[in-house]
């Protein structure tokens, strides 16, 4: 239920970029779909405190680094600040993990796990440098494969002109087509991305980590 709920605001980012129809005004999907995930995050956040009478520090770093980057992204009207928000958020949890090795008694990992797993300090340990260097793996993914060629292929199509939202965008109407169609493909990659990348790279760190713990357990047995 939990990951269905950290993970909505992403899948309806995803569905309102893809869906025409929804979005607010013409060739504005990015627009529209950071308006609808701010919103969702915003109902994930009230859904999390009637559950359990408190907010969820993961939430509202996510919530304000939203409005921030989308936030620049609406105003600016280019998409690389969103882009780069999915980066930064994951560089911000890996450090936040990595840091509790050294701040506290235990490891973020150990007070949000512990009651349910009973595993030595060590184990906890190294939970955590795993989902550290695997979160700093994801920003990496997101930013080199996709950020950053984004941003070359926007430069490379807008220039020093106005720039506008190229999500439904007839790019035979450019006079630059090609390019233009390059920029609008890495766009909806980085979307694809978002969504199926961060949620599979993050349920395989799953999986292994699963894998992991119930080794140790074996053992222990």
């Amino acid at each position: 239920m939990k990951l269905l709920l950290d993970f909505f605001p992403i899948a309806l980012f995803f569905i309102v970029y893809k869906t025409r129809d929804l979005h607010f005004y013409q060739n504005e999907g990015v627009h529209s779909a950071i308006i609808a995930m701010t919103l969702a995050v915003v109902v994930q956040i009230a859904i999390t405190y009637m559950q359990h009478k408190k907010f969820e520090k993961a939430q509202v770093i996510g919530l304000i680094l939203l409005v921030v980057f989308g936030g620049a992204t609406i105003y600016i009207d280019n998409p690389a600040f969103i882009m780069w928000k999915v980066s930064v958020l994951y560089v911000v949890f890996a450090l936040a993990l990595v840091m509790s090795l050294w701040i506290g008694e235990k490891t973020l990992m150990q007070r949000m796990l512990g009651k349910e797993l009973k595993l030595p300090v060590i184990v906890w340990r190294q939970l955590t440098w795993f989902w550290g260097f695997g979160f700093i793996g994801i920003a990496i993914i997101n930013a080199y494969y996709y950020v950053i060629p984004s941003i070359q292929a926007n430069d490379a199509f807008f220039g020093d002109g106005e720039r506008f939202g190229l999500s439904g965008f007839d790019c035979a109407s450019s006079a630059n087509e090609m390019m233009c169609l390059v920029a609008q493909s890495a766009e909806e990659s980085w979307v694809n991305f978002k969504l199926f990348g961060t949620m599979g790279l993050t349920f395989a760190l799953l999986v292994l980590t699963i894998v992991l713990v119930s080794k140790h357990l074996k053992e222990k047995e």
